[in-house]
This record gives structure tokens, sequence and C-alpha cells, in this order.
């Protein structure tokens, strides 16, 4: 179960919600997705299973009960990961 409460809300012309639908579809993201990475610094190329995001979200649970060394620790590396399996910096 993701824990995502907080909306970022932007306005955007007709034809900028057209492309950026467009670029995350041709990604098989939602626009959602696509828009998150996107301000991550992720570069999507492509949609990684959903089973990969359910594994890093399980990972950060784990992390965040956890001592704060072996929390920070976990975070890192799942943070890691991240960069690896989504295509990040």
């Amino acid at each position: 179960m993701r824990k995502r409460s907080v909306g970022i809300n932007i306005r955007v012309t007709v034809t900028e919600k057209k492309k950026v639908t467009m670029l995350a579809r041709k990604c098989g993201l939602s626009l959602s997705e696509y828009l998150r990475q996107r301000a991550l610094e992720y570069e999507p190329g492509g949609h990684p299973p959903t089973e990969v995001f359910d594994v890093l979200d399980r990972l950060d649970e784990i992390a965040e009960s956890c001592s704060p060394t072996t929390s920070a620790e976990i975070g890192t590396c799942a943070d890691r990961m991240r960069d690896l399996l989504i295509g990040g910096n």
C-alpha cells in the first residue's frame, strides 16, 4: 500500500498536457508516475514491472522500523536500487 497522501497541482495548457500524457504513455507510465520520475531527476525510458516498485516500497517500510543508523543504510541502498532500476543518475 502506497503512502502517498500529498498532492501537487500545476496548471498547463491543453497542448502541454497532451504532450506530457503522450510521453508518459510512450514510457508505459501513468501521468503521475511520469511526472514524479521527471521531478526526481529520473529519465524514464520504460516502466519497470509493478513488483519493482512494491519491493522498493517494502524496503522503505522496513527502513522506517529500524534504528536510525540501519534505517539510513537501508534507505541509501534502496535509493541506489531505484537509480539503477528506474534509470536515475
